[in-house]
């Protein structure tokens, strides 16, 4: 084979693989983005979660915070590649590439493009706490529990 025709090939087989590559990562990202998800996550009641603190609901991604005031829900899923942010005495980091966020989950370095969404919180009538994904608030927002 010519060593033309040999880097011809070449060329085209490393085309053909960053473009299935780009491919597969548009539909993972903008098609099946939260596809198969529960919109509205029922959890326990208030009083199982501590007070100043925030407890990470792993199979739901989110951390749920519960103060004096009430109870707030953050996602746990960094913004840059989707890795789970770990908690930190500042606000929360991305252990995967490096991305801090602060207490009110807003991007204070790395390649994260933006800040961790906060979900609307609700009581059940049975009352236990509901988190609603669906509806994306504030970091200021708190579900109150009187």
């Amino acid at each position: 084979m010519e060593r033309r025709k040999f880097f011809k090939k070449l060329s085209i087989i490393l085309a053909s693989i960053a473009g299935t590559a780009v491919g597969v990562s548009f539909v993972r990202i903008f098609l099946f983005n939260g596809m198969g998800r529960r919109l509205k996550i029922k959890l326990g009641k208030p009083s199982e979660y501590p007070v100043d603190t925030y407890t990470l609901i792993k199979d739901e991604d989110i951390f749920l915070y519960r103060d004096h005031e009430g109870l707030k829900a953050v996602s746990s899923v960094c913004t840059h590649l989707g890795c789970t942010v770990h908690r930190t005495a500042d606000g929360f980091e991305c252990p995967c590439h490096g991305s801090c966020f602060s207490d009110k989950g807003e991007v204070l370095s790395g390649p994260a493009p933006q800040p961790l969404n906060w979900y609307q919180v609700e009581k059940t009538p049975d009352g236990k706490v509901q988190v609603d994904m669906n509806s994306i608030t504030d970091a200021d927002q708190t579900f109150s529990l009187s």
